[in-house]
């Protein structure tokens, strides 16, 4: 049974969550580029809090990192 979390990263298999793979492949695209050996841009990820900043963003590196194009590096 699934649950609401309001707190720390979103576990998808115990979490209600809505899926924004949408949003995920274009945030990839605009960070990496269309041609990743010429590089993307830089993006500002905004929105108050408890919105799902930090899901969108771990999953758009996991996308990136499984790629391979980039070696990849979470700061927090």
């Amino acid at each position: 049974m699934r649950t609401f979390s309001s707190y720390g990263p979103v576990d998808k298999d115990l979490n209600y969550f809505v899926p924004r793979q949408t949003l995920i492949q274009k945030t990839c695209a605009q960070l990496t580029g269309q041609d990743p050996t010429k590089g993307g841009h830089y993006i500002t990820v905004w929105a108050p809090r408890q919105r799902g900043k930090t899901r969108i963003m771990r999953d758009v590196f996991l996308v990136i990192k499984a790629r391979g194009d980039f070696d990849t590096v979470i700061i927090s």
